[in-house]
């Protein structure tokens, strides 16, 4: 049966595309495969937390009257947060320096006394029992001027203490009382955190626990900035295991002199552990399919498909800690045209 001339034209030309397809060799560009050293990490989430943080109490029992602070506000150490009502504070601070002034007079007295005796009694002119008798009258005084000197001294720490200042620089994370409540002691009245410098608390699980060195570098990134890396270093090491959770506590202290950084913060992080010799191929080698990687090496002349397993990616490429050798030639460019199979010369 003979075929129409247009079919014989059409399979003449397939056959022509498919030899001319299979003969053309495609230019690439490859660079080999590196042994190189590349850092090991241990991938723990953890918290961020105030290096310092404290809910300040009152120290002192009051009325509010003044509350000079509000929720973010940065303040120095010292500077004030509330104000309390310290009228009757003054008052037993008045009553107790007069009493100072009157036993500080009781003293002088009686110093006068002993001393205008001291020649009598040098002398025999007066007795024995009288000179000791002046002697213990300034005693006396003495003591009695002390403990007027110790009650003026309560006496003015509470008023000071109606006035409360920040123990430590940083900034108000709540202001926990207003104008006109009346505070205790053991009131807290403002919660104040340090953000120059944070704590990044790490769960580190009890199998990697050995791992974990004073000074090791953290990296790590929180949710509400994606994009950016943070880094630390581990500071302090927890001394026990948590038998509830199986980890160990490690905190890394980490700079934060913008406050772009908050306490409460979730944290996705990397200790650094080290370094190991791995095989690497430049970025652009990897082709991603999905949950596939992928990479082209020249073999024999001809392209092959390589399914590979993955590890770090550094500046100098990624890891591959499958399915490609040391020295293998991997395909850069160009990719499209890279598939398996096909014949390949090389550009470089």
């Amino acid at each position: 049966m003979k075929l129409p001339a247009v079919f014989l034209f059409v399979l003449v030309a397939l056959m022509h595309g498919a030899f001319a397809a299979e003969s053309e060799a495609v230019k690439v560009t490859t660079k080999p495969a590196e042994e190189q050293t590349v850092p090991r990490y241990l991938r723990v989430t953890g918290q961020l937390k105030g290096s310092r943080e404290a809910h300040v109490a009152a120290d002192a029992s009051g009325k509010v009257v003044e509350a000079l602070v509000e929720r973010g506000s940065v303040v120095k150490a010292g500077d004030v947060l509330l104000k309390l009502d310290n009228s009757s504070a003054l008052l037993s601070l008045r009553e107790a320096e007069a009493s100072v002034a009157s036993a500080q007079l009781k003293l002088d007295l009686a110093s006068d006394e002993l001393k205008r005796n001291e020649p009598l009694a040098s002398s025999k002119a007066i007795s024995g029992v009288d000179y000791s008798r002046f002697k213990n009258d300034k005693a006396g005084a003495e003591a009695s001027l002390a403990a007027s000197a110790a009650r003026r001294d309560i006496a003015k720490k509470a008023v000071d203490d109606a006035t409360i200042r920040a123990p430590f620089a940083g900034t108000v994370a709540e202001r926990l009382t207003d104008l006109g409540e009346y505070v205790r002691q053991d009131s807290q009245v403002v919660h104040l955190v340090a953000l120059e410098k944070l704590h990044l608390w790490l769960n580190v699980p009890e199998t990697s626990a050995g791992a974990v060195k004073e000074g090791q570098q953290v990296t790590f990134n929180v949710p509400a900035f994606p994009r950016d890396v943070f880094t630390g270093a581990v500071k302090f090491i927890g001394a026990s295991v948590r038998e509830s959770a199986r980890d160990l506590i490690v905190e890394a202290e980490v700079a934060n002199a913008d406050g772009k950084l908050k306490p409460g913060m979730f944290a996705e992080a990397r200790i650094t552990l080290g370094g190991a010799l791995a095989i690497t191929v430049p970025a652009e080698a990897l082709k991603v399919e999905g949950s596939n990687r992928k990479v082209m090496v020249v073999h024999d002349g001809h392209i092959e498909e390589r399914l590979v397993e993955t590890g770090e990616t550094t500046e100098h490429g990624v890891e591959i800690r499958r399915g490609v050798n040391k020295g293998e030639a991997v395909v850069i460019t160009p990719a499209a045209e890279a598939v398996d199979g096909v014949k390949v010369t090389l550009a470089n």
